[in-house]
């Protein structure tokens, strides 16, 4: 039964009697319990022994207040007027007085119960526990070995757990033995963690913005993904798109001129801008005839909330509706890499670029985080020219790159490949 503007809490302990206790502690008999129930948290090293808690939801209900009231109040008139009370009343006093005792007796011996067989629960569960932990503790070579192949490729404990978890799930004991066989479930398990973005269409003027910390070669990155649109029209017949380059890096000494090289070669002037005010005037100006807006912007670390923020306030303009893309280099840990994806989240990037895939050997750091970040990858780059070293992303590209995995190419081209 719910009372009228009493709100479900919820107090937590080690186990129901310590949770009792707290409740009595704070509201006396003034609470009403509404249930209890028992969750587990993971602990030990490697989250692997789990350890119960309990909680209980209640409510406070006051109903016992003003018994409590009503025999204080009893008790201080009792002892002004007991030459007074007749026997009869003495007797009905006693009689209460009795009740109440036995009420709070029973309440005391259900509670010491209730206790009781809370700790027989914990101490069965303790030692399915203990079970489990003895019996996972030794390692399967099999498993060890994946380990020690995702390990090499850099990839987050966290993902190797995910990994491991999996195979614990889909293979028995016997299967184990076949190494071959869970390397390449391996395999295709990390294939399904990649997201690859899928073409969207853009209404003209397309607008597309790159971002990412100082470094990570943006500019080469604008220069290329210009330069791809011009070649992929001429490849398919059609008219060759008309394009705006603005650069909003006002950091970099150097930075408009290599832009500008770049623009030369096009036949585009770049456009500088400073404010938001500025890259409005550009957008309005443009919009009319151009098929892609293509803005550069500066670098900074990760963790310069103050200029990000300044150059997110920039970009902020009304029906810009940009595709915004966050540059990463493949050679970054994973641990930055995390920093980099959250740090950068205000510009509400669509998807990653990954630069400088030909530096780096090791790639699991970038699967990694874009698994555990739930991001989508567009391209990569693995060279300065333009617009040669730049690709639309594959999960091929990320499985082929594996360092020690026996890459069976024709099964992930036919479970990967793009359909026709």
């Amino acid at each position: 039964m719910m009372y009228e503007n009493e709100q479900i809490q919820t107090v937590t302990g080690k186990d129901k009697k310590e949770c009792i206790t707290k409740l009595y502690n704070m509201y006396g008999y003034d609470y009403k319990v509404i249930n209890m129930a028992t969750d587990f948290k993971s602990a030990g090293f490697l989250g692997l022994r789990k350890e119960p808690y309990y909680y209980v939801n209640y409510i406070v209900t006051h109903n016992n207040s003003y018994e409590k009231n009503k025999t204080s109040i009893m008790n201080r008139d009792a002892e002004q007027t007991e030459n007074r009370l007749s026997e009869a009343e003495l007797m009905q006093k006693n009689r209460e007085d009795i009740l109440k005792n036995n009420q709070n007796y029973f309440l005391t011996s259900t509670l010491k119960e209730m206790a009781q067989q809370i700790q027989n629960i914990q101490k069965d569960m303790n030692e399915n526990f203990t079970s489990i932990a003895n019996a996972t503790s030794e390692k399967h070579e099999t498993i060890k070995k994946i380990e020690e192949l995702l390990q090499e490729n850099e990839f987050t404990f966290s993902y190797i757990q995910m990994i491991d978890e999996k195979i614990r799930s889909a293979f028995s004991l016997d299967q184990l033995e076949d190494f071959e066989l869970v390397e390449r479930y391996v395999v295709d398990w990390i294939g399904e963690t990649i997201n690859v973005a899928k073409e969207k269409v853009y209404r003209p003027p397309h607008v597309i913005i790159v971002v990412g910390p100082t470094g990570v070669g943006k500019t080469t990155t604008i220069a290329k993904m210009a330069s791809t649109k011009i070649i992929e029209a001429k490849r398919n017949n059609r008219v060759r798109p008309e394009l705006c380059l603005i650069t909003i890096d006002t950091m970099r000494v150097g930075a408009l001129e290599q832009l500008s090289k770049f623009g030369d070669i096009l036949g585009k002037k770049v456009l500088k801008a400073e404010t938001s005010e500025d890259v409005k005037k550009i957008y309005d100006e443009n919009k009319a005839h151009v098929d892609y807006v293509f803005i550069d912007t500066s670098g900074y670390s990760p963790n310069d909330s103050k200029h990000i923020g300044y150059m997110k306030n920039i970009l902020s303009v009304d029906n810009l509706n940009p595709d915004v893309y966050l540059s990463v280099c493949a050679t970054t840990k994973a641990s930055d890499l995390n920093n980099i994806f959250r740090n950068y989240e205000p510009f509400g990037y669509n998807s990653i670029i990954v630069t400088k895939w030909d530096e780096t050997t090791q790639i699991g750091n970038v699967i990694s985080v874009l698994y555990d970040k739930h991001k989508t990858v567009s391209y990569i780059t693995d060279g300065q020219h333009v617009p040669a070293n730049i690709r639309k992303a594959s999960v091929i590209d990320f499985l082929v790159s594996l360092k020690g995995f026996n890459i069976d190419r024709s099964h992930i081209e036919d479970k990967f490949g793009e359909k026709e």
